[in-house]
């Protein structure tokens, strides 16, 4: 395949063009701020720039320059090439006008070589390139744009910031081609999220560098064995352990990067003792590369810790590690440990669970649906009894052998997707099982139907209803029992989402809960579980604070009422107020 491709770019520019590698090509050919595109300075760039491997993956730090190389690569691809078409897409609207008119437009109009003497002028626009007969598409990752085209070869900038669904959908266009290149890029976010999920699967390089002194090869770091100060005040294991107020008082003027063997100052600068290595060489399928700040002399170690003051200011580490260090984050409070979701494995047996016991139920609706069912302990904290799934064409009958088993007195259930299997369990139940929707800032919100004024469904802020999963977990107030065979999957799916805080700024935004794998099912089964404590007890004391309001409220005839007499019947009011303290 690509001894064809050389032969086509030997006819089109002769012997000598045709056997450069594409960062020579690129260096020859294409400009920067009126001057040849060089390599110098950032000479890790070259490697990657040369790399036509079909998958890549590449995790980098910011400031590297390794944007402005991808552009010339992709626009370099269809110029060399005979009739391709290849998709460059950036995160979102903004970031793709904002990279086209600053970085993509200028290196069109600017190189020659974009522009050959033709009769026909090529179509020229931010969304499409024509570059002869190879065609190139700059996209904003919208569904539109990912699914009208078809595509040899694919480059993601910013591959953690874009929509995982249409990342999904451009790299299915590749199905006709006989190239189906995917080179991605990206600042990382989470471990086992995007690119570094990505990374794991390749060969996993490294810019080493050899130290002159000692011959000793290692990967520099922002680490205290890497970075000389001429005084250290201050005892600590990390860097980013480091307030603000005390980067301030730190002597940065001799600051630089030292071998961790002996202490030899290390020239970054010096590319003869630079090298790509790979972790697993015997990893042919794919390639990765990690570009960390230290992989070019040109960013400096003061430097950095001025960013890390910046950062801790913002109360925002997450993005201290993310985008100068170029490092995957993995804080314990982010997610779930996994230490802690096994300490809540009690028992994998189903227990009895007696009738005269309030339970919950919550649901979590796919193909496969995964059902949880629980009860308080003395103190009002949840025990699970049963961990189920089911697929979703047995759920209606599976949740009436629940409730026949267990005196369930409210669940809920996942509205979307499936709101047409949601809204039928609803109505089958009486109501007793309820469909919540993740939206808005209220921990709780009734909605119902402006015309019949009956209840329709809840809306739960996702955020705080996850958090409370989490809180509950990590203090080790859930137990878990009748999990039966599913104790990894458990454990898995609970640890496999993360936390996504913001950066302050002085303004207030919500975090967010982000899936790794795709595969968060129990974790949300629990999140509904509980919130059917809040949904029970809003009912209860909507009805008994205005009957004739509830009644119609409610809708008549509610027969989930019968749930809530049950509840009240076993003279168990006090679990309101335990329910109160689950936050």
């Amino acid at each position: 395949m690509f001894e064809e491709l050389y032969q086509a770019v030997k006819l089109r520019f002769g012997d000598t063009n045709a056997l450069q590698s594409m960062g020579d090509w690129i260096c020859a050919n294409t400009t920067i701020k009126k001057r040849p595109f060089s390599f110098d300075g950032y000479h890790f760039q070259k490697a990657i720039a040369d790399d036509m491997h079909n998958n890549v993956s590449v995790i980098k730090c910011s400031q590297i320059g390794l944007t402005e190389v991808q552009i010339r690569k992709f626009l370099a691809i269809l110029t060399r090439s005979t009739a391709l078409n290849g998709i460059f897409s950036l995160p979102n609207e903004a970031m793709f006008t904002r990279t086209y008119n600053g970085r993509i437009k200028p290196v069109l109009e600017g190189d020659a070589v974009f522009n050959p003497p033709t009769g026909t002028k090529p179509t020229r626009s931010k969304n499409q390139v024509q570059i002869r007969d190879s065609f190139g598409y700059i996209s904003g990752c919208t569904e539109g744009d990912a699914t009208n085209t078809s595509a040899d070869f694919v480059f993601h900038d910013e591959l953690d910031l874009s929509p995982e669904t249409i990342i999904a959908l451009y790299q299915s266009r590749l199905q006709g081609s006989d190239m189906r290149m995917v080179q991605q890029f990206s600042t990382p976010t989470f471990t086992g999220i995007g690119i570094h999920k990505s990374y794991q699967l390749t060969d996993q390089r490294e810019y080493t560098m050899r130290c002159p002194a000692c011959r000793h090869i290692q990967i520099p770091k922002f680490e205290p064995q890497f970075v000389h100060l001429t005084k250290m005040p201050f005892d600590v294991e990390k860097f980013t352990d480091l307030t603000a107020q005390q980067i301030a008082l730190l002597d940065l003027e001799d600051c630089y990067v030292k071998c961790e063997k002996c202490d030899a100052r290390l020239d970054l600068g010096d590319d003869g003792q630079r090298e790509w290595v790979a972790s697993y060489p015997s990893r042919q399928n794919f390639r990765g590369y990690r570009v960390r700040p230290f992989s070019t002399p040109r960013i400096k170690p003061a430097y950095i810790f001025g960013q890390l003051a910046q950062y801790q200011e913002r109360s925002f580490t997450r993005g201290f590690y993310n985008t100068v260090l170029g490092e995957e984050y993995d804080a314990a409070n982010a997610r779930i440990q996994e230490s802690d979701v096994k300490a809540c494995l009690k028992q994998a047996a189903i227990p009895d669970v007696s009738k005269d016991i309030p339970c919950y139920l919550g649901i979590d609706v796919g193909l496969t649906c995964y059902i949880t069912v629980s009860y308080d302990d003395d103190e009002g904290f949840p025990v699970f009894c049963l961990f189920d799934t089911v697929p979703a064409a047995y759920l209606q009958k599976r949740v009436g052998e629940l409730m026949s088993i267990y005196n369930i007195v409210q669940g809920t259930i996942d509205r979307f997707p499936y709101t047409t299997e949601a809204d039928a369990l609803r109505e089958t139940t009486g109501g007793l099982i309820v469909p919540v929707q993740y939206r808005g800032m209220q921990g709780l919100a009734p909605v119902v139907d402006s015309d019949t004024k009956i209840l329709n469904h809840y809306s739960a802020n996702n955020t705080l209803i996850l958090d409370r999963v989490k809180a509950l977990i990590s203090h080790r107030k859930m137990v878990f029992t009748g999990y039966q065979g599913q104790s990894d999957l458990i454990v898995k799916q609970l640890t496999s989402m993360v936390r996504d805080d913001k950066p302050t700024d002085g303004i207030e935004v919500m975090a967010e809960w982000k899936k790794t794998d795709g595969n968060d099912h129990y974790m949300h089964s629990i999140a509904f579980n509980l919130l059917a404590r809040r949904v029970c007890e809003h009912m209860y004391s909507t009805q008994v604070s205005t009957v004739a309001t509830t009644s119609a409220f409610l809708g008549a005839p509610f027969a989930g009422t019968q749930g809530m007499l049950n509840f009240n019947g076993t003279g168990k009011l006090n679990r309101l107020q335990q329910i109160s303290r689950l936050g």
